[in-house]
């Protein structure tokens, strides 16, 4: 509340790589019926818990959670949001799937899984009628990204899914065209620039590194852009985040894809409007509109 955000998306419940218990549900609830909860929360479960369900043929759901849980169930203060899919690592550790190897490196990281089997949870989550949030950093795991996307939107087109590429670090110029007819949002963490931008940059090499945590390239291909944090892994006051993806400077003060760079008022929009409508929020939250909820946040200064 102290950095002004009113309003969160936690990235993994229930299972995966960041699951803290199984019971993490449970503990937000109680945080929510005792008054501890300062912030509305949408909370992504993790795609470990989708399996095979005896639903009737002509319910077309094969897959599913229990009782058929899906996103949306909830309200404006604690809802379920989107179901989570790990498709690589991250760049810090090497593990994030690269088309070609890292500089210095002889591997380009992996895939979490055969892209078959990723594709293959991909598309029962959205038959299963979820919104998805594919974790993908390297270009080889946004191309698992696209083309499973792609298939699942063959097999039954949803357009207002509003299924969403996190991170999306490293995207070649032949695969933005891709993501904006994938409809998907690509919701970016500019604060890695600052933290680990100097790192990135030298593993990516001088061809690749201005292909990192894009801004420009997305709004002009027109494709959706969310601004969020990934916090704890780095800063997550979003006001410093924003001042990032304006300025695309690491904390040695090395810029990092110049061109990428966004005016204030597109940054602010990625932290408020889209982030709402990315959450399925922007009904309630996002903006200064009447009707909207009053959770509002007063500056000392014009953020410009």
């Amino acid at each position: 509340l102290a950095e002004g955000i009113t309003a969160a998306a936690e990235a993994g419940i229930g299972g995966g790589l960041i699951a803290h218990s199984a019971i993490e549900l449970a503990a937000y609830q109680r945080a929510r019926d005792a008054g501890r909860l300062p912030l509305r929360m949408r909370l992504m479960v993790a795609a470990d818990l989708l399996r095979e369900v005896a639903a009737h043929p002509d319910d077309g759901l094969r897959h599913g959670i229990d009782l058929g849980l899906r996103t949306g169930l909830g309200d404006d203060r604690l809802a379920i949001g989107a179901l989570k899919v790990f498709t690589d690592g991250g760049m810090m550790p090497r593990t994030a799937a690269l088309t070609e190897p890292y500089v210095g490196l002889d591997h380009g990281g992996a895939l979490f899984a055969d892209p078959a089997e990723l594709t293959a949870t991909i598309v029962a989550g959205h038959l299963a009628d979820w919104q998805l949030a594919i974790h993908a950093i390297g270009d080889r795991a946004v191309d698992v990204a696209l083309s499973a996307l792609a298939e699942a939107q063959r097999l039954r087109p949803r357009p207002g899914a509003r299924h969403r590429v996190e991170h999306a670090g490293l995207v070649r110029p032949d695969q933005l065209p891709r993501l904006a007819r994938s409809g998907a949002t690509v919701v970016v963490q500019p604060a890695f620039l600052w933290s680990f931008g100097d790192d990135y940059a030298q593993l990516m090499g001088a061809d690749r590194a201005d292909w990192l945590y894009r801004g420009r390239a997305f709004r002009t291909h027109g494709i959706p852009l969310a601004g969020s944090s990934d916090r704890p892994v780095t800063v997550g006051a979003p006001l410093r985040a924003i001042q990032f993806m304006v300025e695309r400077r690491s904390h040695s003060g090395r810029v990092i894809g110049p061109d990428e760079g966004l005016s204030v008022d597109e940054a602010l929009r990625a932290y408020t409007i889209d982030a709402a409508r990315a959450c399925h929020w922007e009904h309630a939250l996002g903006s200064l509109t009447p009707g909207n909820h009053a959770d509002l946040v007063v500056l000392s200064d014009d953020p410009h």
